[in-house]
């Protein structure tokens, strides 16, 4: 079986002579004498597209070598030759980050900061850098180099070399050699570098390029950039993004920084104007409380639309209150409450037994020790019913 893709990586339509098929549980596994379908290795993406009209569900390599998953049913005998087809856009989105990520390793190695890994997915590639940081000038300046190198559309060669010649090409990584032809992907002046898998056959191809983000992965830096159509996609999803952001703020694209800006400021105003309302909130209802406890024994409080953080302050001020108190709030006023209910020194049991009662008949969540139980409840629960369920056996 013989990997046509790495002979021409720009043949997208070919006679597939069939030398070997298998049925598994995932499909039928179906080997050609020369294929160019691309399997998923080296960091590069499978290829897509068509068998005789059905279309692939993968493109696998194993210890015997390339092959196609086509669907439960498919049919097919040894020596049929059925028509392939690769799928142009799907390949054309591969070759575009692959040939990127070689001139931006390339410039990165050049600035002694080497390429540890590659990951593609459908949206953006990614390479682990050898690098604690790298500041964003540094970043600017070699997104900046790799679009220059793109400008020049530079030819792209596949060479294969024997073993014994591999020093006389400046290769970034030298493999471990296994014997045979090596395959050397050649960027113009720029980079050689062995590569199975399929590139451009220029650099202007490649179109546009972007760093688009950075993390931090085993100590090391990532980064992920976006090529060609992958750099459309992601230019055009972050400007209808902007103008979703401009319509909700009503304000021009330059307005933006300053619109949220006062936005931030506005939120902290009311931040500061909510925590004072509230303490005094919680003031007049520990008052309230304490009185209900001193007049009734027991006091409940069910209040809605305020912050769930009332009840836990309410209950931190009564906390020497001579009897059983409980309060519970619906932050948005629907069925999702939350509670804190404390009683004296000396009637812990009368906790336990409540917050196994509310766990009974609302399937309340709760916990807690000693004192004091806090939880949340799914149902509306009025006060007479937390009384009933606060009394005494």
């Amino acid at each position: 079986m013989q990997k046509g893709y790495w002979e021409d990586g720009h043949k997208l339509e070919f006679d597939g002579i069939v030398v070997g098929t298998a049925k598994t549980e995932r499909g039928l596994v179906v080997r050609f004498e020369t294929t160019y379908f691309y399997p998923e290795s080296g960091g590069q993406l499978a290829d897509g597209g068509t068998v005789a009209g059905t279309t692939i569900l993968d493109a696998l390599q194993d210890e015997v070598g390339p092959y196609v998953l086509l669907p439960q049913g498919f049919s097919v005998d040894i020596g049929q030759h059925l028509l392939c087809i690769v799928d142009a856009e799907r390949r054309g989105r591969h070759t575009q980050l692959h040939s990127a990520q070689h001139i931006l390793s390339r410039l990165l190695d050049d600035r002694r900061i080497p390429t540890l890994s590659f990951h593609m997915t459908e949206e953006e590639a990614s390479i682990e850098i050898r690098a604690s940081a790298v500041s964003d000038g540094i970043l600017l300046e070699v997104e900046d180099a790799v679009e220059r190198v793109i400008w020049r559309c530079l030819p792209v060669e596949t060479l294969f070399v024997d073993a014994g010649d591999i020093a006389s090409y400046d290769v970034r990584k030298v493999p471990e050699l296994a014997g045979g032809p090596l395959r050397l992907v050649r960027i113009g002046d720029v980079d050689t570098n062995p590569c199975g898998g399929t590139h451009v056959a220029s650099t202007g191809e490649i179109g546009g390029f972007a760093i688009v983000r950075t993390d931090k992965v085993r100590g090391n830096i990532r980064l992920y950039f976006v090529a060609g159509g992958t750099a459309t996609a992601h230019r055009r999803h972050c400007e209808a993004v902007l103008q979703d952001i401009e319509h909700r703020l009503t304000c021009g694209i330059g307005d933006i920084s300053a619109s949220i800006t006062k936005l931030q400021q506005r939120d902290h105003d009311a931040a500061k104007q909510v925590k004072g309302l509230l303490a005094m909130a919680v003031d007049e209802l520990a008052d309230h409380a304490l009185n209900e406890i001193v007049s009734y024994g027991v006091a409940v409080i069910v209040l809605d639309d305020v912050p769930g953080e009332l009840a836990r302050m309410v209950v931190a001020k009564l906390t020497s209150a001579p009897g059983p108190l409980c309060v519970l709030v619906y932050p948005s006023g629907g069925t999702d409450g939350q509670f804190v209910c404390s009683v004296p020194a000396g009637s812990e049991a009368l906790l336990a037994t409540f917050g196994a009662r509310i766990r009974e008949t609302f399937g309340a969540r709760s916990g807690g020790a000693g004192r004091v139980v806090q939880g949340s409840v799914d149902a509306r629960v009025t006060a007479d019913q937390l009384k009933s369920l606060l009394a005494a056996e």
